[in-house]
């Protein structure tokens, strides 16, 4: 555990450890309601999460509150649909066929986020076509909720950038929460996840040694974190923290040092990305196309 803490200011506690990270996933306390409250920086984070990772208002479903029923009944019903294609994920698909000559070096390099994009967006409209305009989008909503570069939050301020990119990338989707959260947010985590398969590919030991599933799993990236705020302050097994402290859950350093799909997805928990089953056989299809 790392704590940061500056009274008044600042009072975050990150986790990085896997083990320590699980039994925080459990933990009740912890929530994403994000309400302002304690330091100034901490109010500014909740803040800019609330407003930017939301929709009509609402909270996107990957920052959404724990809630009464979890996973709520949407959620669920996406997990099965999702893992239902990826049962059958083969080189066929139009989006596998893309993202392998990615891989086998093929497409430009600066072409790993476009077309990933346009994989997730024809989940949820399948005419979805990626562009400059949804890929720019895409890049707002990440920089966004964490950026501190004033230059920058005053351009978008003044030219609503944030309202625009999540109108552009809703229209897109069909106005569908999850959609967005996929085009805008979780697709972050595959450019680099393509990157390390382009470059796994470009060795021919690990090319004809790795099976599509060892790849996939190689390649996995994690998000680089989490968000959680406690409903209320106490001890855990990663120190003490109080009602107003943010805890990080760093999961792509945690993925790195024991990797594995739960931790990437949080499966098991509350909180479980529905995509858990589909990202891993999408990593697996586009190995196996790039091979053939």
């Amino acid at each position: 555990m790392n704590r940061l803490r500056i009274p008044a200011l600042i009072d975050l506690v990150r986790v990085s450890d896997p083990k320590l990270i699980a039994d925080l996933a459990e933990d009740r306390r912890l929530d994403r309601q994000y309400v302002s409250r304690g330091p100034l920086l901490n109010r500014i984070l909740t803040g800019r999460i609330r407003k930017v990772l939301s929709l009509n208002g609402k909270p996107l479903p990957s920052v959404a509150p724990r809630g009464a029923e979890r996973p709520a009944p949407a959620q669920r019903a996406l997990e099965a649909r999702l893992t239902q294609l990826a049962a059958g994920l083969d080189a066929s698909d139009p989006s596998v066929q893309a993202l392998a000559r990615y891989v086998r070096g093929e497409e430009p390099a600066a072409s790993a986020g476009p077309l990933a994009q346009e994989a997730i967006g024809r989940l949820f409209a399948p005419g979805f076509k990626s562009g400059a305009r949804s890929w720019a989008a895409a890049q707002v909503l990440d920089q966004a909720p964490r950026t501190f570069n004033l230059f920058l939050l005053l351009k978008w301020w003044l030219t609503g950038a944030v309202g625009r990119a999540k109108t552009l990338l809703a229209e897109e989707v069909g106005g569908d929460p999850s959609g967005v959260h996929g085009i805008g947010v979780a697709i972050h985590n595959f450019p680099p996840a393509f990157a390390r398969m382009r470059a796994l590919y470009a060795d021919p030991s690990a090319r004809a040694r790795l099976t599509p599933e060892a790849a996939a799993a190689q390649c996995l990236v994690a998000p680089t974190q989490v968000v959680r705020q406690p409903t209320r302050g106490g001890e855990s097994l990663a120190g003490e923290f109080g009602d107003s402290t943010l805890i990080l859950l760093q999961l792509d350093a945690a993925n790195a040092r024991a990797p594995s799909a739960e931790m990437a997805f949080m499966t098991g928990t509350w909180a479980q990305c529905p995509a858990h089953a589909w990202v891993p056989a999408l990593l697996a299809a586009v190995w196996r196309a790039a091979k053939e």
